[in-house]
This record gives C-alpha cells, structure tokens and sequence, in this order.
C-alpha cells in the first residue's frame, strides 16, 4: 500500500484514509502531482521538518528557522512547518515574522492542533493571555497528535489562565490613578498647597 504524508503534521498516512490519525485533519486525495506537492510532504520533509523541531527543542532557534525556511519555500502550504518557523522567528525576537508565519499557518489548516497550540504559544508569550487561551480552547477540541501534546497544551493554557487572572485581579484590586496627578506639583482637589514661609 503506498504511502502519502499528512499535509498538516507530517504523519504517515496510507492511501485510502480520509482522515490523519495523528492530528484529525481530512486528506485531501491528490490528483495531479502538483497537488501531492501541495498536500503531502514526502518523507524526507517529515525527517526535517522532527529534527527543525528537535533543533528548536535545544534551544538553537536560528538553525531551526534555516531549515525551515527551506521546507515552507519547497511547500508553501504545508502549515505546521510554517507553525513551527514562526516559533523559530519568535525566539529569534522577529515578533512580526512569527505573527504572518502562525497566522498563515492557521489560515490553512484551521483544524491542525499543532497550528492552533503554537498560535497560542505565540500570543502567550506576547502577553494576550486571553486570545491564547481561545486558541487553545479550540486545540483541545481538535485531535492531538499524541498525550504529550495534549499534556502541554493543558499546561499552555492552566499558564494562561493563572497569568490572566493576575491582570485582572492587578486591575479590580488597585484603582486607576491619573498618573499625571502623582507625578505633577499641584495639590490634589481639596487639599490646600502647602508653601514656605507662613507661619
């Protein structure tokens, strides 16, 4: 039986399967060989695009964006890569980089959970405690691709959840004082200044 790659995460998946049994996306069947091209990475892809990921597990972002600048310009619309390098931008501090790169990837697999976790992972980072947590929400009700995926995306999103409240409760608990009045020289309303040379 021949062997196609899932174009959202790269697993294997054989002919005949309508959908990946690693991250639930539907496998669109090619018709032409431009369409494989499009759809499916074949398996030399797959082994780069575990060992960018790997590289970026390592903490060496800047060899991971390389190799996966290569993948995404072989394979355009392969979307985890495009997840992941937007990862890779991310750690490299190209903020707006990882931003198109994650939000391409998400555009064209809404339903890949690797998309929408790392998305989320992008936002976390940046500080939008609450749009992470909706993307997560949405990753949770996706197939992951195995329990430690899952296991990380609860973690992402209880890390959400605690940061969030923090803000919130940072905002309820300590009223919005008009800086300018802490920091300017005249008195509050109703109190009267207080000058030298009265007696």
């Amino acid at each position: 039986m021949a062997v196609t790659y899932c174009g959202g995460c790269g697993r294997p998946a054989p002919d005949g399967d309508a959908f990946c049994a690693g991250c639930g996306r539907q496998l669109v069947a090619a018709t032409s060989n431009e369409t494989t091209s499009a759809r499916t990475a074949s398996g030399e892809d797959a082994i780069a695009l575990r060992h960018a990921v790997g590289l970026l597990a390592r903490g060496e972002p800047r060899t991971a964006a390389v190799a996966l600048e290569r993948l995404c310009a072989e394979r355009p619309q392969w979307a985890v890569a495009r997840a992941y390098l937007g990862i890779a931008y991310l750690r490299l501090t190209r903020v707006a980089d990882a931003r198109v790169e994650l939000e391409t990837a998400v555009g064209i697999a809404p339903d890949s959970f690797i998309c929408r976790t790392k998305y989320g992972e992008f936002l976390a980072r940046l500080g939008f405690y609450d749009q992470a947590m909706a993307q997560v929400d949405v990753a949770l009700k996706l197939q992951p691709p195995d329990s430690e995926s899952r296991l990380a995306a609860l973690e992402l999103r209880q890390f959400c959840k605690d940061k969030g409240k923090g803000l919130f409760y940072r905002e309820t608990a300590y009223p919005k004082w008009p800086f300018a009045r802490l920091f300017s020289k005249r008195p509050a309303p109703g109190r009267q200044p207080i000058t030298s040379g009265e007696g």
